[in-house]
């Protein structure tokens, strides 16, 4: 059963060596500037010795420029897991991922429903997944129209991508490549909001549910039964009371 983000642990938050958080409706309600409560609460992870690293449906373009922003230094990956990268400004780690499959599932989808279906502003910046969005038609309906792709609905937008991708994917295969090579599962921890998270919170024990009220009950019924926490606020004060939780029982730990 999911916790309040209280019932973490001084211990559990001494063996946390890096935070990887989504970005829209966990980070961000909107837009894409974050509060200065929420850069502080990064600015401390980092301050502490915790890495901070972005997991996001957005392309890299979108991306990458926010994790300079927040100063971090933990891995950056985008298009819920086709592209990463250890560390903004890195080279992108080539991850043998193909964008084929999720071009045909979108012909597809445009024949079958014609103009209801329409790509997103940002997805001719994308490499791998595909963005779009599909008007009056629900994700279950369209999914019965597709074979050998995945549809994630993120609550802003749908995506295709190939199947066996995804954001916890993506970043188990790089912890061994993250600091000294030894981090383990158990020295992450995680954050989302909606389905394109389910992933992350399935690879990670250690996962939190940042609160979303512009999701339906439908929308993150799958990642709410994954979630060992929760936050009390949404989107971004939500992340920063756990932030902040954290920190003050890591410091207490030590002091």
């Amino acid at each position: 059963m999911i916790k309040s983000y209280l019932k973490i642990t001084p211990d559990l938050t001494r063996r946390i060596r890096l935070t990887v958080a989504d970005v829209d409706g966990t980070l961000l309600s909107s837009g894409d500037s974050v509060s200065p409560e929420v850069f502080k609460s990064i600015q401390s992870l980092e301050q502490c010795g915790i890495m901070v690293g972005l997991a996001s449906g957005r392309p890299l373009s979108r991306l990458e420029p926010l994790a300079v922003t927040l100063d971090i230094s933990g891995p950056v990956i985008a298009e819920n897991g086709c592209v990463a990268k250890l560390k903004k400004g890195n080279d992108i780690i080539d991850l043998g991922y193909s964008r084929q499959s999720a071009l045909a599932a979108f012909d597809k989808l445009k024949t079958d429903f014609g103009k209801s279906i329409r790509k997103a502003e940002d997805d001719s910046r994308r490499q791998f997944d595909v963005g779009f969005y599909a008007d009056g038609i629900r994700p279950e309906e369209l999914i019965t129209h597709l074979e050998g792709i995945q549809l994630l609905d993120s609550g802003y937008m749908l995506h295709l991508i190939q199947e066996g991708v995804s954001k916890g994917a993506t970043l188990r295969r790089l912890l061994g490549l993250i600091g000294d090579g030894t981090m383990r599962p158990g020295e992450v921890m995680v954050f989302g909001d909606s389905a394109t998270d389910v992933s992350l919170f399935e690879e990670f024990e250690n996962s939190v549910l940042i609160i979303n009220p512009g999701l339906t009950e439908e929308q993150t019924k799958g990642i709410r039964n994954l979630a060992k926490y929760k936050s009390k606020s949404p989107f971004g004060d939500g992340f920063v009371e756990v932030i902040s939780h954290i920190i003050n029982k890591r410091l207490a730990v030590r002091s």
